[in-house]
């Protein structure tokens, strides 16, 4: 054993023993902490995950003890890198996350640092008070995070930047002693430069520092509301009592944080949204001057680049709708305040004001709420989309922090693009006009030399241009590993030797998050990928890439954002939503392909992606594809999934429930024969027991029913009784997919479907295919390729004469949409996707288009829809929501409650029953015992299962509602 294996495993042993929470050294653990949503990569030594304050003080005590280093992260959404590290990583999201002590009256409030910001406002709402800074990554943002970058946000023109509401601060020290932080009356402040302590050496080097350079601190640091490179010496220079704004903005070089007392401010009752759309970045610049004039609480700047990203993603096509034309330039001007009329007066002032502007294109006003709030999401949805560019070159972070006085904006941003053309390239422009702080990010290649020495040069330029403009080469998103190189330059000899100064004063050991701020490597060091290390050709795969660029592009989609890690809204991420584990992200399986491809070397010859620590990645994914609509980038965990299984089991056994579960369109014919001893033995504990042991199907959970009279057996019995429905013209003809689950384990589904459609005049016919969808979430994609192109060949015949294919199970039906021209591409398959929609939908849009009436009986009652996962992603449920109004008396409410856990085989499976509850329990569940007497309907057969496991409720298919089957 060598002294370095040694050394981590005595660390290891210490950690175990003093720390309750989790300490994790696997590699798996140090491959998925080693990146964040910048470009960079640092394998940590190891992770710990706190369970109190108490853990974190110790974990920074060993460390320092052992001289390890350590780097304390929260969503770990830093585009700068300050969040990655070569020694222990303090993760302090999942489990320090308590909202503490909240005084009202004060608007003062306690919080650990794992609190999640769209968390603690929620928890505010009722109060009427929020957190002032409001960064568009709040959804996954933890305060803790937000401190040490000196977060700020769209509305900082009002509400400023994160230090500017910290009251005081606990915090651990780079010698593990626990203090508290705050405004010091000068006794105080005595008292501590007295201490024979690290405390007391701290505020003494502050102290001496400050004072023997306060001069060239005034003179060499920006007078701008947002900047944040560097140590906040010119606080210090005001008042040099409290060590709270030095502290906040530093990254955890001085300090790592344990608590906060947070101010709060009221949240205001009403906002309204102007979007002034123009013809020239230029024009909407020059504008900005006359927005500022009416107070706004913010001003937001989306440029050309940014607009056209926004209006090909399929989940903000309704948003999009505002835009008008193609404008190379708009604003998103918001006012807020308590009086509504105010509001509405200022927003159509400006409005009137901006009429007749050089340059103006439209202006759209929007104060209700339906209308403004997505609109107002609109640039936040859409910058991570700048990473969804098709090939390698992508709009980069690294100059796209700069902030400069409003009034100059339109000569600087000029003045940026110059120095991007200067270099053969451009970028996107956008962020926070109303404060001079925007994201200007040039468009390269950094996975080649020539990119990153661009990259280089282009910073020299920058540099240059901030430095006249009296600017700030960092408005928000901190110095990191990205710019803390440029600080020496940007602030000057005497300044940044202050900051080392500082640095060692509190850390003279160099443990906290060190390279960052003061002694930083080159910006081109420790890239994510770094020239030489994208794979020269993808391994062959099943299922077609091209439209993403290849595989490996396609897991590049994932720029570690994080959205993924939000827990409200949609159905993104469901395992993280219960494990609140980093593994269970839609991005840690990316990242876990991504390292996987890059490996040097790689770890199997045949087939790079096919490695055990990735299957444990990827386990939890539901395969739900909630990824391919919630994430901003598009990134198809589903199809990734599917492809590496493929991979993974090429030269490996595949388990008796894979087989199953292969086999299940051949399997479910026979069941069906034996219905009734199959049904009996289903509900044998000793039989339960022995297919728990044997397949893996947990005991706990119910098998589904089969039927002896299935659907196809009841389509072709009444079919040659000539009992078809009424027909009012022979070219009215439908095809119905009759698949696997409808048609063996609900047929009463599959009878309803067809006296509905042929009450409405329809000649149906059954598709008599299968899909594939089982085979496709186990990875057996030659199986599914072989179904899918037998599948096209009988269908075509169909969508080529325009006959539609409807379908009763999302999953099933939207695979002939979604995967079926990946599997076998060619205008056929294209013509058979066009054709497949869900049968709901398509009556909706006849009866609104065409006049078709349903005749579907009244109900006068209360109905909660639960739509299936993979409808939301691909379709939405606005089709199902539709048909079900068509019902006389039926009042509709469509849960957003997430996934129901349940995703096809997942659900079964021994390993993942408990967290498919857990799954279940988080919102679904809860949202349906807060209306026990309403109908329930869901669209997926795996939804009405958990359902009715877990609650005993029925769920209806819609077209049981709309047969009257109720």
């Amino acid at each position: 054993m060598d002294f370095a294996t040694a050394r981590r495993d005595s660390l290891v042993r210490y950690l175990r023993r003093h720390v309750s929470g989790e300490v994790r050294f696997d590699d798996t653990s140090r491959h998925l902490y080693s990146t964040d949503a910048s470009h960079y990569q640092v394998r940590p030594l190891g992770v710990v995950l706190p369970r109190t304050i108490e853990d974190l003080t110790v974990t920074v005590q060993i460390a320092a003890e052992l001289n390890v280093p350590i780097t304390a992260r929260g969503g770990g959404t830093s585009l700068s890198g300050q969040s990655i590290g070569p020694g222990i990583v303090i993760d302090c999201s999942k489990h320090l996350n308590a909202i503490g002590e909240l005084d009202v009256s004060g608007r003062r409030v306690r919080v650990q640092p794992g609190v999640v910001l769209d968390h603690l406002n929620r928890a505010l709402a009722p109060h009427g008070l929020i957190f002032g800074p409001d960064v568009a990554t709040a959804s996954r943002a933890t305060l803790g995070g937000m401190i040490g970058n000196n977060s700020a946000g769209a509305r900082s023109v009002v509400y400023r930047q994160t230090v500017d509401h910290v009251r005081s601060l606990t915090a651990v020290l780079a010698d593990g002693t626990r203090t508290e932080f705050g405004p010091l009356s000068e006794l105080e402040h005595e008292r501590k430069m007295e201490l024979r302590t690290l405390e007391g050496e701290a505020y003494r080097t502050a102290d001496r520092v400050v004072r023997g350079c306060a001069n060239e601190i005034r003179a060499r640091t920006p007078d701008i509301v947002r900047k944040v490179s560097g140590y906040n010496l010119a606080a210090l220079v005001e008042e040099p009592r409290s060590m709270v704004p030095l502290l906040v903005g530093s990254e955890g070089t001085l300090a790592v944080t344990a608590e906060a007392e947070l101010a709060l401010v009221p949240r205001p009752k009403h906002r309204g949204l102007l979007v002034p759309q123009f013809a020239s970045l230029g024009a909407a610049l020059d504008a900005l001057q006359a927005c500022l004039e009416l107070g706004p609480s913010a001003v937001e700047l989306m440029d050309r680049m940014l607009i056209d990203l926004a209006r090909e993603q399929r989940s903000l096509k309704d948003t999009m709708a505002a835009v008008r034309g193609r404008p190379e330039a708009l604003l998103m001007v918001e006012f807020s305040g308590d009086d509504a009329s105010d509001v509405s007066y200022r927003v159509h002032e400006l409005q009137r004001r901006l009429s007749g502007c050089a340059g103006l294109t439209a202006v759209v006003p929007a104060l209700d709420p339906g209308v403004r709030d997505p609109l107002w999401a609109l640039r936040s949805s859409a910058v991570p989309l700048l990473y969804g560019m098709p090939g390698d070159a992508k709009p980069v972070t690294f100059c796209e922090d700069t902030a400069v006085r409003p009034e100059r904006l339109p000569e600087f941003a000029a003045r940026f693009r110059e120095i991007f053309h200067r270099h053969g390239t451009d970028g996107a422009f956008y962020g926070h006009a109303s404060v001079g702080c925007l994201h200007i990010r040039p468009v390269l290649n950094i996975h080649e030399a020539s990119g990153l020495a661009a990259m280089r040069k282009i910073m020299e330029d920058v540099t240059d241009l901030v430095l006249e403009f009296g600017g700030s080469l960092s408005g928000e998103h901190g110095d990191g590993l990205v710019r803390s190189e440029w600080n020496r330059k940007m602030f000057g000899p005497v300044v940044y030797d202050a900051f080392r100064q500082i640095k060692r004063g509190f850390d003279p050991g160099n443990v906290l998050n060190p390279g960052k701020i003061v002694d930083a490597p080159a910006m081109e060091e420790s890239m994510r990928v770094p020239p030489g290390k994208v794979p020269a050709s993808d391994a062959p795969t099943v299922l077609d890439f091209s439209k993403q660029g290849g595989f490996f592009r396609s897991v590049e989609l994932c720029n570690g954002a994080g959205v993924c890690r939000k827990t409200q809204g949609g159905a993104m991420c469901p395992s993280y939503r219960a494990t609140k584990d980093e593994q269970d992200t839609t991005r840690a399986r990316a990242n876990a392909l991504r390292l996987a491809l890059t490996s040097d070397p790689p770890r199997s010859r045949h087939a790079p992606i096919g490695q055990r620590w990735v299957l444990d990645v990827m386990d939890l994914c539901l395969s739900c594809k909630a990824c391919k609509s919630e994430c901003p980038s598009n990134v198809d965990l589903a199809k990734l999934k599917a492809e590496f299984l493929q991979a993974y089991y090429a030269r490996r056994p595949r388990p008796l429930g894979h087989l199953l579960v292969k086999h299940v369109h051949r399997l479910s014919p026979l069941a069906a024969r034996f219905a009734g001893l199959n049904n009996w033995l289903a509900r044998r504990p000793l039989v339960r027991r022995a297919v728990e042991d044997l397949a893996g199907i947990d005991r706990r959970r119910s098998l589904p029913e089969w039927h002896r009279d299935h659907f196809r057996k009841w389509f072709a019995r009444r079919t040659e009784h000539g009992k078809r429905g009424r027909v009012t013209r022979p070219d009215r003809r439908v095809v119905l997919l009759d698949d696997c689950f409808t048609t063996y384990q609900e047929p009463h589904i599959g009878r309803a479907a067809v006296t509905v459609l042929e009450r409405a005049g329809y000649a149906v016919e059954l598709a008599g295919v299968c899909c594939g969808r089982a085979m496709i979430s186990k990875g057996f994609l030659t199986e599914a390729r072989a179904l899918a192109r037998d599948g096209i060949a009988r269908l075509d015949q169909f969508a080529a004469k325009g006959v539609p294919i409807l379908g009763l199970e999302p999953s099933c039906v939207l695979s002939l949409a979604d995967e079926w021209p990946e599997l076998v591409p060619g205008a056929a398959a294209k013509r058979v996707a066009g054709a497949a929609e869900m049968a709901d939908a398509w009556l909706a849009r006849q009866a609104r288009d065409n006049g078709l009436e349903l005749a579907a009986p009244a109900f006068a009652g209360e109905a909660l829809l639960h739509p299936h996962c993979h409808q939301k992603a691909l379709v939405g449920s606005k089709g199902t929501q539709d048909a079900l109004r068509l019902i006389h008396g039926l009042n509709l409410t469509t849960l957003d409650a997430g996934c129901c856990g349940m995703a096809g085989a997942f659900g079964y499976e021994k390993q993942h029953y408990d967290i498919s509850v857990k799954i279940a329990n988080l919102e679904l569940v809860p949202a349906l015992d807060a209306n026990p007497d309403a109908v329930v309907v869901a669209t997926g057969t795996s939804c009405r299962h958990q359902i009715r496991d877990l609650t005993g409720r029925i769920a209806r298919h819609p077209l049981e509602v709309l047969a009257g089957d109720v």
